[in-house]
């Protein structure tokens, strides 16, 4: 004898499925990108606009191709689920998470007024994006 699943169940598990899927594709990439800003620059003050246009800013320049947006997308809703901590110390994600930390802090710090900032903590800091030519604000150009 087999089992039987009311309607009511069916329909409440089907509703918790829809209810979880649509939770984590809403949680987006900025979700994961304002994880790693909180956790690299702990008390900083920026605004959401700020967090959205580093986030465009990252995958803009670093994810180009299809297959590497799909997987950008899909470990963003991975870390929902499972925790940023678990990317980084699972080995199979580790070296990818770090990388994105890695952009995450070097893009911030270059493309915005951190630096300028005289407290951080109390004013907020604005990104505008990196800068085109040379991202590095502490080179020394030769003149020719």
């Amino acid at each position: 004898m087999t089992p039987h699943i009311s309607r009511r169940i069916f329909v409440s598990l089907l509703t918790a499925c829809g209810a979880s899927l649509v939770y984590l594709w809403t949680s987006s990439l900025e979700a994961l990108i304002g994880k790693i800003f909180a956790y690299r620059f702990p008390g900083v003050r920026v605004d959401a606009a700020c967090i959205s246009a580093l986030t465009r800013d990252i995958k803009a320049a670093s994810f180009l191709t299809f297959s590497r947006r799909l997987a950008l997308e899909a470990g963003a809703r991975v870390a929902v689920v499972v925790g940023t901590n678990s990317l980084a110390q699972w080995k199979l994600t580790a070296y990818q998470y770090y990388q994105l930390e890695r952009k995450v802090t070097t893009y911030f710090i270059l493309g915005s007024n951190f630096l300028d900032v005289k407290d951080p903590q109390s004013t907020i800091v604005t990104y505008s994006g990196v800068p085109d030519v040379c991202p590095n604000r502490f080179a020394e150009y030769d003149d020719y």
